[in-house]
């Protein structure tokens, strides 16, 4: 009998140690500016010491209790790398999150990238603030409108739906096109052979070297609902005479920004060279090039009937250099040969619309700016 009990209590003790624990994910803000932003944390931290059940599902809780939106993103792989949540810290805050097993509510996706074959190969992304495009293969040989461009393009809009696959759909059926503001936005932005809303190029001597076809292929690595990240890889081409540039861009973009997180690796290059970021510019004084501080924001010439697309760059240190070269403005970065075996050459890019939410420029100034300090400042995260 006495073996019996001693077997009975041995169990409840091991089922005790293996029950699934709760986790506490502390977030700081301890910068002086009150910050709306994405969480992230290392997933393994919170795997380690959740011990879900295989296939078990977890919610997200704030202070109240209530449910918060969370994303696993993964980049590819194949297990996640990263729990993400959207949080409000007011300046010095310290908020905890708690997750638990259980079922999480449903949240509508806030951010999504697709692949347009039937659009010339465009791909497309968007979240609840704006949209961007960028130019496929089909595009550079089309024979009624050929375009071979590395710019980004962005589509202004002022609803937090996702918009802009129906867009698409309504241009491609002639319903009406996307050119045209029917009250949620619209595309009256111009690329053309430029950077566009702020993409990259190497910079020798004051020359742009852009890539010398659209992208050659795609990969959506995580589609929402918080974040959507996919990667572009071009053809080689040239930066100079002697080097060889094989590039890929990983891009992010997450809920409630309107900044794209962009990456960029150049391959195995031997030696240091400079990278430029920008927009073009029109000759209009409603700018600021702020290199110390690591941004510009610039407001284009208002539209008669369409209002002002601002359009922002911020890097994550000091920029090199800020310049205004063949009518763009632009961002001088450093890219060293080490970077291509690591992450590569982090920087961000973006716009927003005097429609959708910033009516002034000292508004989308003031956004640029924080978000650079922010960038520099980061949320600290702890898990208990």
């Amino acid at each position: 009998m006495r073996k019996i009990f001693a077997i009975a209590v041995t169990s409840l003790l091991l089922s005790s140690c293996m029950k699934q624990k709760d986790v506490t994910i502390m977030v700081q803000n301890q910068s002086e500016m009150n910050r709306t932003e994405m969480v992230e944390v290392v997933w393994h931290l919170i795997k380690d010491n959740l011990k879900l059940p295989q296939g078990q599902s977890f919610i997200l809780l704030d202070e109240q209790g209530q449910q918060v939106p969370y994303q696993l993103v993964s980049y590819g792989e194949k297990e996640a790398q990263l729990l993400i949540f959207p949080a409000t810290l007011n300046a010095k805050q310290t908020l905890r999150f708690h997750i638990k097993q259980g079922l999480p509510d449903k949240f509508a996706s806030q951010a999504k990238t697709t692949f347009m074959s039937e659009r010339k190969d465009d791909i497309s992304w968007e979240n609840d603030r704006v949209a961007f495009r960028m130019y496929g293969p089909s595009l550079e040989m089309d024979p009624t409108e050929p375009l071979i461009s590395g710019g980004i393009d962005i589509w202004v809009k002022n609803t937090p739906d996702l918009v802009t696959q129906q867009w698409y759909k309504d241009d491609l059926a002639k319903v009406k096109s996307y050119h045209e503001d029917k009250g949620e936005g619209l595309d009256f932005y111009t690329v053309g052979k430029t950077l566009g809303a702020g993409a990259a190029a190497p910079i020798v001597n004051d020359s742009l070297y852009y890539i010398n076809h659209n992208f050659q292929s795609y990969e959506i690595l995580d589609n929402g609902p918080l974040r959507t990240v996919f990667r572009l890889t071009y053809a080689p081409y040239y930066a100079s005479d002697s080097v060889v540039i094989n590039e890929t861009r990983l891009i992010s973009l997450d809920a409630g920004s309107n900044m794209n997180k962009i990456i960029e690796n150049y391959g195995d290059i031997k030696q240091d060279i400079q990278v430029a970021a920008g927009f073009p510019y029109y000759n209009n004084d409603t700018y600021v090039m702020n290199g110390p501080e690591g941004y510009i924001a610039y407001a284009q010439p208002a539209h008669e009937q369409h209002g002002v697309i601002y359009l922002g760059l911020v890097s994550d240190v000091a920029l090199v250099n800020t310049k205004i070269i063949k009518n763009q403005l632009l961002g001088i970065m450093n890219y060293r040969p080490s970077y291509s075996a690591g992450k590569g050459l982090t920087y961000y890019s973006g716009g927003g619309w005097s429609k959708g939410g910033y009516p002034t420029v000292q508004d989308w100034d003031n956004y640029v700016a924080d978000f650079a300090k922010r960038v520099r400042n980061p949320l600290v995260v702890a898990v208990q």
